[in-house]
């Protein structure tokens, strides 16, 4: 009986010889994997990093007990460089043509996804597989929780960040084992309140959670407050020298005094006087409900006259657009809000453009006086005697010519008006 408990005793002893062994060895390996991975991730060989990085983590698998492990320094190590490593390519813009596939797959990822997936991999390496339970922040180490909210600071996510750092404080305490009071918990306070709310904008916040927090002394929350409005002041500091950007305005055109006058020519002939001014449209227009339109017509006729007067190179013609363009460009503005004239006034336009004094006068000699001497030079006819009959025709076969009879004809007639305005006959 005491021979089988000699050799049982034996056994189990050699087992646990073993196991130490093998714990002892895995551990050389994972430091001389790790002193390797740090002196290439530091000379920026990514596919080297990546590649100790696969296999350290293939000796390290999770926890089985919640309780003490020999291999929790590595594992923390190791877990902070993988953080390190994927955010570094994350964030920077390097040659895909070198990097491995996993690396390359995680730059098509959103920022939260990126910094979610991290933090998903980190509680399932630290959380012991025994538990029934899924992975928790219970279990994860300060150290990388802290990596972990820097790298969400470091990729723009400052609320994945305030996310998982709530949710360790939530859970935190519950194994005595894992560090999560002092020092520790004094480190994510100060990146919590210092910088993650900070970032969000919420200064109110951060100062009502250090006013209710109770676990710090009163000389590092004191510390903590000092720290948080002296940051505040120098973000409304940075806030008040950074101007608002101005709207971009287009810079004046320049006015030359060599070439103004060809500049003015072109930019009135363009943009403010017509081709055509039209001066008598202008005056015919009625005052009330054509106001701004003859205005504007006006005033380019005097622009273009004085343009004409005006020779090219002048003084007067450089020194013109200076002081006149402003206010034509006013009216142009007043023509745009003016109402629109009414038919009548469209129709007064029209007929006052065509007919003028001088056409007036040209068609009312062609439609009045010639048949008025027509109708006189028929009744005279119609009231001749006989013997003014006999020198018509007399006169008619003696062969003169038409504009002869016409202007002997116009002589007569006017010669018997006036004796028949004497005799009181008219």
């Amino acid at each position: 009986m005491s021979t089988a408990t000699t050799t049982a005793t034996i056994t189990v002893t050699a087992s646990t010889e073993d196991d130490n062994k093998g714990s002892v060895s895995t551990e050389a390996t994972l430091q001389s994997l790790y002193n390797r991975a740090a002196r290439a991730f530091l000379h920026r060989d990514v596919a080297v990093t990546f590649t100790l990085l696969n296999s350290a983590f293939a000796l390290l698998p999770p926890p089985l007990a919640p309780s003490p492990d020999p291999l929790d320094v590595h594992r923390r190590k190791w877990d902070i460089l993988r953080i390190t490593l994927e955010t570094t390519v994350f964030s920077s813009a390097p040659n895909l043509n070198t990097l491995p596939q996993p690396l390359r797959e995680s730059l098509l990822s959103s920022p939260q996804s990126f910094i979610s997936d991290s933090h998903a991999r980190s509680l399932t390496l630290f959380t012991p597989s025994s538990l029934p339970r899924n992975p928790t922040s219970a279990f994860l180490p300060h150290q990388v929780l802290i990596t972990l909210v820097a790298s969400s600071l470091n990729v723009d996510c400052p609320n994945i960040g305030r996310e998982i750092t709530e949710d360790w404080l939530s859970k935190r305490g519950q194994y005595d084992f894992v560090p999560s009071t002092g020092e520790p918990y004094h480190k994510v306070l100060e990146l919590y309140c210092l910088y993650v709310l900070p970032r969000l904008g919420e200064w109110k916040y951060a100062r009502e959670f250090l006013s209710y927090e109770n676990e710090l002394s009163s000389d590092k929350r004191r510390e903590l407050h000092l720290a948080l409005e002296a940051q505040y002041v120098r973000a409304q500091e940075s806030t008040r020298r950074t101007p608002p950007s101005p709207a971009p305005i287009p810079p004046p055109r320049s006015l030359s005094p060599t070439s103004s006058s060809s500049s003015l020519s072109t930019t009135s002939t363009r943009t403010i006087v017509p081709a055509s001014p039209l001066p008598k449209l202008a005056r015919q227009q009625s005052a009330s409900s054509t106001s701004a339109v003859s205005d504007v017509t006006v005033t380019r006729s005097i622009r273009h006259r004085h343009d004409q007067s005006t020779p090219r190179g002048s003084p007067s013609a450089s020194r013109a657009p200076t002081s006149r363009i402003p206010g034509f460009l006013s009216v142009d503005r007043s023509l745009i809000t003016a109402q629109p004239p009414t038919p009548f006034a469209l129709t007064r336009s029209y007929f006052g453009h065509y007919f003028t004094a001088n056409k007036i006068a040209s068609l009312s000699i062609l439609f009045f006086l010639i048949p008025l001497l027509s109708l006189i030079i028929g009744r005279r006819r119609r009231a001749e005697t006989p013997m003014a009959q006999v020198r018509r025709r007399l006169l008619e076969a003696r062969g003169d010519s038409i504009a002869r009879r016409l202007w002997n004809e116009l002589v007569r007639a006017v010669l018997d008006t006036v004796r028949m305005g004497g005799g009181g006959l008219v």
